[in-house]
Formats: structure tokens, C-alpha cells, sequence
């Protein structure tokens, strides 16, 4: 058979047998001499298909194999990068380092996160080159900004697991890895040595956005300003833990988690507001809306895949083609992944982002056919659509880590979801007009506040009903991939309902 042809049909499942290899090496210590069994097995196959020189379904199961043997292998040699040797060396002692932050400050309630990228080692008076990044955790002031070139003198720690609030063991050290840091500081002893090292342009996107949010702060008040940056911007942590407990609770904390859902929220609304340019226009303006959104937040690696997922479920969701779109995401995914396998088993962001695409892409069209009982009202239809589809999504996913079950999920995403859009709308604007005085921007900031304090209100009431959050006892990894393996065979039937029918179609 052409094997082009063969491929398009077999694409779904080769692609998931790559991810089911990533997973499987990730969760799971895997040997080379496991990897090499796979691929022996699915050399073996492929050799019996070329044998029988017929159409043969051993063919899919060879290939599949060979998937997940690329799919270990992959993941194996990103685990197996090797550190820097003098960082190593040093891990548990006191070291001086010079180099710059690379990143924006992750200023929380108590301290700040820094993502340091060391240039330098300082060994008595030997300046030694060393390279890699850690993570530091300092005061909350004096303040660093990104590009800030700094030396730091304190010891060197590996990240350790620890025991969640659950139960549950977070795994540390590789949700560090994944972002590309093996060490960490704690309160350091900090000199700045100069300012503006970074990368100008991220740099000036840096500061538009801290000048846009303390225009917003002067005319907002808390926490009304603080969920204002959240839903433009994306900054849970701004809220504080005690608002943050309470969205999650409700269900509702997805409205300032920075996602390919609120980017899509946004490019909809983009969408429907210029219909009258015409389908290529509307497409544009979203597209546009979307790459200046991630580019506002500063176009990290976290944002820019949030923004492909986006622009894909926006895809879709406007020419009508959801299974068309639904095997790019996939691609899209796969490729994220074999950029960087640590991401699928160690980076919740790309998790969710990527489920909750899946759900409004894939899941959104079959719930629309079934649930007619809002049809009357498109709006209302499209807010419980959209939230079971991302729902379904997610849940077992966010089982597996928080443990947590809102039973007002839905109820309070039907409260506050249709009013994201102009909310979003008049905090934008009420940013804007503060950089033209405070009277200015009292117009647009009144119906802002009233806004914010609904959304404010709803996620407090939802928190204070009986049993609105239900925590459920830990579930095993193994037990979560069956469940999304369950989804995946749901979601992709069709798919391979047509590869099913081009391997024992009558030969011709």
C-alpha cells in the first residue's frame, strides 16, 4: 500500500504512541535495554509485514512500537544531559556566581522567584566560566528585575520532593528541570552589578506590562486590581492564597491561570466584535489579538504554546473542520513534547493548556449535538458547552494533583463566564486611560469595579456552601493514563474507525 496514504490514516495513533513513550519513560525508571526491546519488537513486525508484501494491520503495531521506542529514547536523553561539572562539584557548599536574570521576578506573597543564569563562578581568584540556570528564592525587596546582572555568594542546594497538603508527593526537582534549572539558592546574598543585560526586546515587553499594571493599581482597588492583572495578564499568584483557594474551590481559578482557554476567550470575542470584516478579517483581528496578548505577558516558552494552542482551537472552531483540527493539535502537542519531553509528565501549564484545548476542539462539537436544551440560548449554550468540554478535560488530570472536586464548578462558570469578555475589555481600557490621569480613567473604571466585584463575590459565596469542594483521596498515575487513554480512544475513534477500514478493505 503507499505508504503516504497509509501514513495520513495511521498518523492519530503513531502520534500517541510517541507520547505514551515520553509518559511511560518519565513515570517509570527506563532502562536502555527496555527501550532496545521495543525496538526489536518492532523490527520483528515491520520485517513480517515486508515479508507477507500485503496490506497487513501488523504494520500499525510496528510502527506504534517504534513510536514508543522514540518516544523513550527521547525522553532518556534529555533526562541524561549532563550538568555542569563545577555546579556539580559544588552542590551543597557555599559558591559565589555572577550572571544575570533571565526571566521575569515571580513575586508571591512572602518572597520572589528568580530564574538566575549563571556565566561565572568565582573561586578565590580564579573567575571560572559555568553554565546553567537555578533558581533563586530572595526577599520580596529590595526588587530585581529581568536583565539585572547580579553576583551571588550562598550555598548551592539540589530540589528536593516534598509532601503536599493532600498527601500527594510534588515532584520538585523535575518540575525545575523541565524549566531548565537543576539547583536553587535560598536568600542568597545578592549584588547588582549592572542593569539591561537581557534581551532588549523582552525586556521593554517587560516593562509595558509592570507600567500597564501600575496605571491599573492607581484607579483599582484590591483585590479588584489584583484579579484585574489576573485576567489580562495571567498572575493567580497576585490574587494571594486565600482568593486563589477560594476560585479553585469554585472552579472558577482557570480565569487567571495564563492558557490556551482564556487566549481563546479572547480571540473569540476578537472574532465575533469585527464579523464584519469578513471571515479572514475576524480571523486575522483574533490571530493579531492573541500574538499581542502573549507578546504583552512576554512571549515566554509557557505563553507562546498556549498562544499555538489558541490560534488551532480558534482554527477550528471558525472553518468547522473540529477533526481537521483536532490531529494539529496533536501534532502541535507532539512537537512541543519532543522539544521538550519534560513537559508532558512535568509541566502542569502545558498539561492543562493542552487537555483544555483538546476539550473545546474535540469534545465541545459532540456535547453541542447532544445537549439541545439551550439552544434558544446561544450564549448560555456556548458557556456550558465550553465548560463541560474543558472539564471533562482536565478533571482527571487535576484529581491526580490536587485532589480537589468542585460540585459548583459548572453553576459558577455559568455566573462568571459570560461577562470575561467585557470585563477584560473595561480593565484594558481602564489601564489605558490611567496613563491619562486618574479622572480619566474613572469613567471606564466604575463598570470595571462593579465587574471584578461580581466575580469576586461569586467565587466567595461558592467557596462558603457546604461540600462545595470535595477532596478526594489520592489516585495513582497509572489509574489517570487509563482514564485519558479511555478519552483518547473516545476522542480519536473516528480516526481510527478509518484506519480500522483501510487495513482489511478488500484489496483492490
Amino acid at each position: 500500500m503507499p505508504f503516504m496514504q497509509f501514513l495520513v490514516h495511521a498518523l492519530v495513533p503513531i502520534l500517541i504512541a510517541f507520547l505514551v513513550g515520553v509518559g511511560f519513560a518519565a513515570y517509570i525508571s527506563v532502562s536502555l535495554l527496555i527501550a532496545g526491546s521495543l525496538l526489536f519488537i518492532s523490527a520483528v513486525l515491520l520485517v513480517l509485514t515486508a515479508l507477507q508484501r500485503k496490506q497487513n494491520p501488523m504494520l500499525i503495531f510496528g510502527i506504534c512500537a517504534l513510536a514508543i521506542f522514540f518516544g523513550v529514547l527521547r525522553f532518556i536523553f534529555w533526562s541524561e544531559v549532563p550538568r555542569d561539572p563545577l555546579l556539580r562539584s559544588a552542590a551543597g557548599q557555599e559558591v559565589m556566581l555572577r550572571g544575570i536574570v533571565s526571566d521575569e521576578p515571580d513575586v508571591r506573597e512572602k518572597s520572589t522567584l528568580l530564574t538566575f543564569s549563571i556565566n561565572e563562578l568565582i573561586d578565590g581568584d580564579d573567575v571560572l566560566r559555568a553554565e546553567g540556570k537555578v533558581l533563586l528564592i530572595v526577599a520580596r525587596y529590595p526588587q530585581y528585575q529581568y536583565g539585572d546582572a547580579v553576583e551571588i555568594t550562598g550555598v548551592l542546594k539540589e530540589p528536593e520532593a516534598f509532601a503536599e497538603e493532600n498527601g500527594r508527593t510534588f515532584d520538585y526537582p523535575n518540575y525545575l528541570k523541565a524549566k531548565g534549572m537543576t539547583y536553587q539558592f535560598f536568600y542568597p546574598r545578592i549584588t547588582v552589578l549592572g542593569h539591561g543585560k537581557g534581551n532588549l526586546i523582552r525586556a521593554k515587553l517587560f516593562a509595558t506590562k509592570h507600567a500597564f499594571l501600575e496605571r491599573l493599581s492607581r484607579v483599582l482597588a484590591e483585590p479588584e486590581n489584583a484579579l484585574a492583572g489576573g485576567i489580562l495578564l495571567g498572575g493567580k499568584r497576585s490574587l494571594g492564597t486565600e482568593w486563589t483557594d477560594r476560585f479553585r474551590e469554585t472552579g472558577i481559578v482557570h480565569i487567571v491561570v495564563l492558557s490556551g482557554y482564556n487566549m481563546t476567550i479572547i480571540a473569540e470575542w476578537l472574532g465575533v466584535a469585527f464579523l464584519f470584516l469578513g471571515f479572514y478579517g475576524s480571523l486575522a483581528i483574533s490571530a493579531i489579538g492573541i500574538v499581542g496578548f502573549a507578546l504583552m505577558t512576554g512571549a515566554g516558552a509557557t505563553v507562546v504554546r498556549a498562544a499555538i494552542m489558541a490560534l488551532l482551537v480558534l482554527l477550528a472552531r471558525l472553518t468547522g473542520r473540529t477533526s481537521t483540527m483536532g490531529r494539529a493539535l496533536l501534532v502541535a502537542g507532539t512537537i512541543m513534547v519532543l522539544h521538550n519531553p519534560s513537559i508532558l509528565a512535568f509541566d502542569p501549564s502545558f498539561q492543562l493548556s493542552f487537555l483544555a484545548a483538546l476539550g473545546l476542539v474535540t469534545v465541545a462539537p459532540v456535547l453541542r449535538e447532544r445537549i439541545t436544551i439551550f439552544r434558544a440560548h446561544p450564549l448560555i449554550e456556548e458557556v456550558v458547552i465550553s465548560t463541560l468540554a474543558t472539564q471533562i478535560m482536565v478533571l482527571p488530570l487535576l484529581l491526580y494533583q490536587t485532589g480537589l472536586f468542585s460540585t459548583v464548578a459548572l453553576f459558577a462558570n455559568l455566573l462568571v463566564l459570560p461577562i470575561i469578555p467585557v470585563t477584560m475589555l473595561f480593565a484594558f481600557a481602564t489601564g489605558l486611560a490611567a496613563f491619562l490621569g486618574n479622572a480619566v480613567a474613572f469613567i471606564p473604571a466604575l463598570p470595571t469595579e462593579i465587574l471584578l466585584a461580581w466575580i469576586l463575590g461569586i467565587g466567595k459565596f461558592g467557596a462558603s456552601l457546604p461540600f462545595a469542594a470535595i477532596h478526594v483521596p489520592p489516585i495513582s498515575g497509572w489509574f489517570t493514563g487509563l482514564l485519558y487513554a479511555l478519552l483518547a480512544w473516545i476522542i480519536y475513534r473516528p480516526s481510527l474507525r478509518e484506519l480500522r477500514v483501510y487495513l482489511f478493505r478488500a484489496p483492490s
